[in-house]
């Protein structure tokens, strides 16, 4: 375990030191830090950025204040999940920050007008998961669970040639990031497919409409591990394939919420989001992902 530990502090670190090299700050005082600490300064100032499934809208049911509530940031959600991780794994011997900034329903723009403002040049570490609410991945699944074949077919088809219009915008995102963070570890995350192959018993939206919406989830997530690798210092990272037998409709520990699960049915929104389980998994994947590595199984 010690050995894993420390493998784990010199990978942050020698990703830490890489930014500061390639921002032209490899001088500065910030390497006075003690030399076992894994970020510049001995902590990990840290900033979650994206929409509902950075949020942890769906990993239960509790929101706390007005802000959070709006907003449906979980204390499960995965950016939490992750730092508990890095702290647990790092042990700085200075006090660490984090900030979740990312709200239900944000699609590109809105990060780029609400979300931007703490991200600041003392920033070591930025996640964000985002474009999902761009192409409406969760209202398309909603919808075609609630509706017959043809109305689900009509809502693919809508959303199918969005993905597409997404790269631009979202190179440009990543771009403005690492302009206000040059030193930060940014990692981007895909997104885990709702529905697993196969039968799916009473749901509605039947096996030719599940394979076509994770065929357009598929093409979401390629899209952003391209413009991930063709950003400056940006991982990807790859949960989806922690997801295999836990979607909607496989039969054994789903980690996304259903429209009848008990969070759903306190909040409907919650539905094809992951739950606590879930977002314990993209946590994994993003901490894998800080660190140059990839986790877990190839997606199914």
């Amino acid at each position: 375990m010690a050995g894993g530990r420390s493998r784990n502090k010199r990978r942050f670190k020698i990703r830490l030191f890489a930014g500061l090299a390639a921002a032209g700050l490899s001088g500065i005082a910030v390497f006075t830090a003690n030399a076992a600490d894994n970020t510049i300064d001995g902590t990990l100032d840290y900033v979650a950025l994206g929409d509902s499934y950075s949020s942890g809208h769906g990993a239960s049911s509790t929101y706390t204040g007005d802000v959070n509530t709006t907003c449906k940031r979980n204390d499960l959600a995965y950016p939490n999940v992750f730092f508990a991780k890095y702290l647990a794994s790092a042990q700085p011997s200075k006090s660490s920050s984090m900030f979740n900034l990312a709200c239900t329903g944000a699609k590109i723009q809105d990060v780029i007008d609400d979300q931007l403002g703490s991200v600041t040049g003392s920033v070591e570490m930025v996640t964000i998961t985002i474009g999902g609410n761009d192409v409406h991945f969760a209202d398309v699944a909603r919808t075609c669970v609630l509706n017959g074949s043809a109305v689900c077919t009509q809502a693919l088809n809508e959303a199918s040639p969005k993905i597409s219009t997404l790269r631009q915008p979202l190179t440009d995102l990543l771009a403005e990031i690492r302009k206000r963070a040059p030193v930060a570890n940014i990692v981007i995350s895909g997104y885990p497919k709702i529905f697993a192959t196969g039968g799916c018993g009473a749901l509605s939206i039947s096996e030719d409409n599940r394979d076509r919406m994770r065929g357009l989830q598929e093409l979401m997530n390629d899209l952003i591990r391209e413009v991930a690798g063709a950003s400056d210092r940006v991982q990807y990272a790859d949960p989806d394939g922690l997801f295999n037998g836990h979607r909607v409709c496989d039969t054994g520990d789903l980690w996304i919420n259903q429209v009848g699960d008990a969070v759903a049915q306190l909040d409907t929104g919650a539905a094809y989001h992951p739950n606590a389980n879930g977002h314990a998994a993209m946590a994994d994947a993003v901490f894998d992902a800080a660190q140059g590595s990839t986790t877990g199984p190839q997606a199914g």
